[in-house]
Formats: structure tokens, sequence, C-alpha cells
């Protein structure tokens, strides 16, 4: 399949896509198939993926295929197949996905707070100098 084919098919599988469902939270496993689909350059194959994530976790091929295949269900990715190659699109946007689990966790474990997100994290060792004078700036530039 030539290069401008690759394209077109990707293009119609994106199209025709369902809407993302962004309240599913992917398990961790999940999540870090996700991230090389996001790191790579679609379309990814299996072999690339097993390359970049499968071997590092020590999964063989059919543990990466069943967590691409959950991905496919779930509606993060989608795939076609060409030869005997099968290649992987992200659907799903990796900063939309971020965002809200982000926002979720915070709403969930810190009530909206920013100050308690702060106090959980530096509770026990303290703010530095230069970690507070970073944080200063980051609140005078945003308000």
């Amino acid at each position: 399949m030539s290069v401008e084919n690759i394209s077109q098919v990707m293009a119609e599988l994106l199209e025709k896509a369902a809407p993302v469902d962004y309240s599913i939270r992917l398990p961790e496993a999940e999540y870090d198939v996700m991230s090389a689909i996001w790191d790579g350059e679609p379309p990814l194959t299996t072999s690339y993926l097993m390359q970049k994530i499968g071997h590092k976790k020590g999964w063989k091929a059919p543990t990466l295929i069943s967590f691409l295949v959950r991905l496919e269900d779930r509606g993060f990715i989608t795939s076609f197949k060409n030869g005997k190659e099968r290649y992987y699109i992200p659907v799903a946007d990796k900063k939309t996905y971020v965002h809200l689990v982000t926002e979720s966790f915070i709403e969930r474990y810190h009530g909206n707070s920013f100050v308690s997100i702060i106090n959980s994290l530096y509770e026990d060792k303290g703010l530095g100098d230069e970690d507070i004078d970073a944080l200063l700036d980051w609140l005078k530039s945003r308000y």
C-alpha cells in the first residue's frame, strides 16, 4: 500500500470513528500502550509497539495484542490490516485524556483545591525557596 493510500485509509478510519468516551479510565498497562501510541508516528505496527513498550514490560506479542484489542474496543484507537501487518491509529487525544483524568483526580481526592494538592505533595518535605519562587511566578503570570 502506498503512502497516499495509507493516509487516505487513516483519514477515513478517523472520520468514521465514534467520539471517544473520555470518562473511561484506562488501566495502567493500557495507558502505557496508549502512551507509546501517542508518542509514535501513526500508523504504528504491532512490531513497532513490541519494540517500544512490549519488550520493556516483558510482554509476549499476544499480551500486547490483547491490550490493543481492548483499546480498540474502548474507542481509543482504530486499526487496519495491510498484508500480514496490522496498523494502529490513535483516536483519543492525549492532551484531552490527561486533562480530564487529572481534573477528575483533583476533584475526587482534593475537592478541587489547589492548596490541598500542594499540601498533599509537600506536607512532609516542605517547599524549597526555588519551588516557592517558581510557584509565585506561575501564579502571577496566570492571575
